[in-house]
């Protein structure tokens, strides 16, 4: 027999390439199943069919512990919030929205229901925060001040002032415009990635609101911080307007 060979058919090189495809398919199964702790089991839209987990069954709940205390049991069951939505009439269609696409939190405005309570930085310190209350954080000089400029709707007419900015304090980066509006229906926050900021005329458009649009953005309870799901729910009405902002 050949160096490296068990038996007369079978050699050190076969073995380990079963091997090797044995382990790959283990890995494969076990990734698929961890994968299924968020989202499943999904949700038929026909009763009939009831709850889908397909093949391979999602893994037993484990828990974690967070970085901000108390645990979390994944899979997890958590209420879900009823869908503003209709499916379309033929099969394996999507659902449209139902009443304001806006406020339907599907398609293009879905968003996760996560935790509610603040994000926070590995020192435990609030992530997002106004520029008010970041200690330490400014502007960088020579850059523009977005404070005091202009807030103008998609169709440029004007609807607010911005009164102060949030910064990401892990990311380092000005993340959300504080805008008063200005029919004194309050404050809200606007992303800044759905903004264009003319620093010339000293104001910031926002790219897919119209001005009736802007009292229907969902606001923080609190004044000076956001939770996760907060901000998921924010970001998910500007990503929605980017589509269902105009009826055409």
């Amino acid at each position: 027999m050949n160096p490296g060979s068990i038996t007369s058919n079978i050699d050190a090189v076969q073995v380990a390439l079963a091997v090797f495809f044995i382990f790959f398919a283990f890995l494969v199964v076990y990734l698929r199943r961890e994968d299924k702790r968020e989202g499943y089991p999904l949700i038929a839209r026909t009763p009939r069919r009831g709850s889908i987990i397909g093949w391979p069954a999602p893994p037993p709940p484990k828990t974690y512990r967070l970085m901000e205390g108390g645990t979390a049991q994944m899979p997890h069951r958590y209420p879900q919030e009823p869908i503003e939505g209709v499916p379309i009439p033929r099969n394996g269609e999507p659902l449209v929205p139902a009443g304001d696409p806006l406020l339907a939190g599907i398609g293009a405005g879905a968003y996760t229901w996560r935790s509610n309570l603040p994000m926070r930085t590995m020192d435990k310190k609030l992530l997002l925060m106004p520029l008010r209350n970041a200690t330490g954080w400014t502007v960088r000089r020579g850059e523009a001040d977005p404070r005091g400029m202009r807030v103008l709707a998609a169709d440029y007419r004007a609807v607010g002032t911005v009164v102060d900015i949030w910064v990401d304090r892990a990311a380092k980066i000005l993340r959300y415009f504080e805008v008063s509006l200005s029919d004194g229906s309050g404050i809200i926050l606007v992303p800044l990635f759905h903004c264009d900021i003319n620093r010339g005329e000293n104001e910031i458009r926002v790219l897919v609101l119209k001005p009736h649009q802007f009292r229907f953005v969902p606001r923080p309870a609190q004044p000076d911080e956001m939770t996760a799901r907060e901000e998921d729910r924010l970001n998910a009405f500007f990503a929605g307007a980017t589509i269902y902002s105009d009826p055409n």
